[in-house]
């Protein structure tokens, strides 16, 4: 049973319209949804397409957007794009059964939970050239009361960069965070206005100009917690990719022994990166080790290696560069898109956070932003309302049968309205008042069951559960 469908053929019976070659049902869709969300009472929409939206966080993360349907092929072929799963909360929030405070006010949040962001921290010194560089943020030594490693995983981190639902769903794959399908590119799609760095390496090029990389909010294929570095541009898609990449992967041609050792291995890489080594037959010593370059050319490294077995056969060079670690503080070789001045220093601005079990959740631009981040893997627990046209397209969505000519009358009763057909528009208006009237008083039964507060009385057990937000609808 596909409830959408039948929406759909409802409405086409309505507004007299057979067939998508006057109006599509992308179209139709598009009025089922703005009518259920813009325009159906509060009232109704307390009880109905509501569910329990439930994910666990992830250590370090303190941002996660809203997840988004896939894309679904629905009557007509036609195609309903990435879309919000849920269209707004109520107040209820828990993390691993312990309530929340939840709120929807930015500045208020901010307020109680300000993220202080130190003096840049001189991570190196320029030596006139592009690169590469490698930093350590100093982290840990910035909390020396931490829990020891072994009570808990993760005591402390560095806030990351964000990609919001927008630039989701501008990369055309439905992945958050986003991960690169080529794992040595950077995802040019996202719009500049879409990325949200949290982390700054900034010095003074050689020609005095002012050179700054940021992180990207995507992440290396292989580690989610190396956040990919890039070049801060202009609206609308001015970021781009640091030179070397981020991930280079190289078949291995033939090794010489020796010290130290030649590789033959098709490259782009320079002196100073560092590769790892697997996979190698008879040189075997070189596997699961990094070692630096210390000569290259297009063919050939040459690596800090002793080594004295033949090579027989088989192996990959493997070199990560311009990511940054947000557990350790750690970057590996990163490359600036224009030389350091010699001598100049280069700074790192981050923001620094305790981790812990949340405390407060805030509800923002489709982003749910949680103080403290989470040091553990925490059950979250919240109230949604549902967005209806991908819903109503599913299985579940039989039990809300019942409002399936209510919602084809309401979006059918917006069309009219939009194409000015008064006459249709005033004929049909009592029979969706009539059907508005039977989905309401559904609601108002289950109203009945529940106790309305008084002065006398209090809600929340007389609490509202920490005083940062009243536990009110939004």
């Amino acid at each position: 049973m596909n409830l959408l469908s039948d929406i759909i053929t409802y409405i086409r019976r309505i507004i007299k319209t057979p067939n998508n070659v006057q109006i599509t049902d992308n179209l139709l869709i598009d009025y089922i949804n703005r009518f259920w969300i813009m325009d159906v009472d509060a009232r109704i929409q307390l009880f109905d397409l509501k569910t329990q939206y439930q994910f666990v966080t992830t250590p370090g993360v303190d941002r996660y957007n809203m997840p988004l349907y896939s894309i679904q092929t629905e009557p007509g072929d036609q195609a309903i794009s990435f879309y919000p799963v849920y269209q707004g909360f109520t107040g209820r929030a828990l993390i691993n059964g312990i309530p929340l405070n939840f709120g929807t006010e930015n500045n208020q949040f901010n307020n109680y939970w300000s993220s202080y962001q130190p003096n840049q921290i001189q991570v190196g010194i320029g030596d006139g050239t592009t690169g590469p560089y490698q930093f350590s943020i100093p982290l840990l030594n910035n909390f020396p009361n931490t829990p020891p490693v072994t009570e808990q995983p993760f005591s402390s981190c560095i806030l990351r960069g964000h990609v919001d639902m927008a630039g989701i769903i501008s990369t055309g794959v439905n992945v958050d965070p986003p991960v690169p399908v080529q794992p040595n590119t950077y995802i040019s799609t996202i719009p500049v206005t879409s990325v949200f760095p949290a982390v700054y390496f900034t010095s003074i090029g050689d020609d005095g100009s002012n050179v700054i990389i940021a992180d990207s909010g995507e992440f290396l294929d292989t580690n989610q917690n190396e956040g990919l570095l890039m070049s801060p541009g202009k609206a609308p898609y001015g970021n781009a990719e640091l030179a070397q990449g981020y991930k280079f992967v190289g078949n291995i041609l033939n090794i010489f022994p020796g010290n130290p050792t030649i590789i033959n291995v098709a490259n782009s890489l320079i002196v100073g990166q560092t590769v790892q080594i697997n996979g190698v037959t008879g040189t075997t010593e070189l596997n699961g080790n990094t070692y630096t370059i210390t000569a290259a050319n297009p063919t050939t490294i040459i690596i800090d290696a002793i080594t004295s077995n033949a090579w027989t056969g088989g192996g990959t060079v493997t070199a990560i560069s311009n990511t940054v670690n947000y557990l350790t503080g750690n970057t590996t070789p990163v490359f600036f898109p224009n030389p350091i001045a010699d001598g100049a220093p280069i700074y790192a601005q981050c923001i620094f956070y305790q981790l812990g079990i949340p405390r407060a959740v805030l509800y923002y631009n489709n982003v749910l932003t949680f103080r403290s981040p989470p040091s553990a893997q925490f059950v979250v627990q919240m109230d949604a309302y549902l967005s209806p046209a991908a819903f109503f397209s599913s299985t579940q969505s039989v039990p809300f049968a019942y409002m399936s000519e209510y919602i084809a009358r309401g979006a059918a009763r917006k069309i009219l309205s939009d194409t000015g057909d008064t006459e249709q528009f005033n004929f049909y208006e009592p029979l969706f008042r009539e059907q508005e009237m039977l989905v309401w008083k559904r609601s108002q039964r289950q109203f009945t069951s529940t106790r309305t507060q008084t002065i006398y009385s209090q809600g929340n057990n007389g609490s509202d559960i920490g005083g940062l937000y009243n536990q009110t609808i939004y």
